[in-house]
């Protein structure tokens, strides 16, 4: 539209579809011990997978390496058609994904972090970016990372 900013469109789209904020959390182990380490943490989280993530009930679970996907509100399981790698995927009910990766050649583990927040207008924004950037910390600390 005439007479808007770049900064006052970007912010229309935010209220349109919402506000997002991704990060990326390494976290590196050392020697054998460390890529032990790191097996054992997507074990636990294939086996015993978080149940709430900054305050939002996770409700889909993706594991790359089996190829499925587990609504945890219904129970359903669906194939999911893509390459098998080992990738776990957490999605909670405000729409929050934590996707965890190991790396295949170093002791390093990889935590993607999308969130989403409901921006109502234009002054909300730096408010709403900062609950985001707060649940992202909840987030990790409830991850121990």
């Amino acid at each position: 539209e005439k007479g808007k900013s770049v900064y006052d469109l970007l912010l229309d789209i935010y209220i349109e579809f919402g506000l997002y904020r991704e990060t990326l959390v390494n976290v590196v182990k050392k020697g054998k011990s460390g890529a032990e380490e790191i097996q054992k943490m997507m074990d636990d989280y294939r086996v015993n997978p978080p149940k709430v993530l900054g305050g939002s009930e996770v409700i889909l679970i993706q594991d790359y390496q089996l190829q499925m996907a587990k609504d945890l509100k219904s129970g359903k399981e669906s194939s999911i058609q893509l390459p098998k790698s080992n990738v776990l995927q957490f999605t909670t009910a405000e729409g929050t994904k934590i996707t965890v990766r190991p790396s295949g050649t170093e002791p390093k583990i990889k935590f993607y972090f999308g969130l989403i927040g409901k921006l109502n207008n234009r002054n909300d924004y730096s408010v709403v970016e900062k609950e985001l950037l707060a649940k992202i910390d909840v987030i990790k600390n409830e991850l121990g990372l």
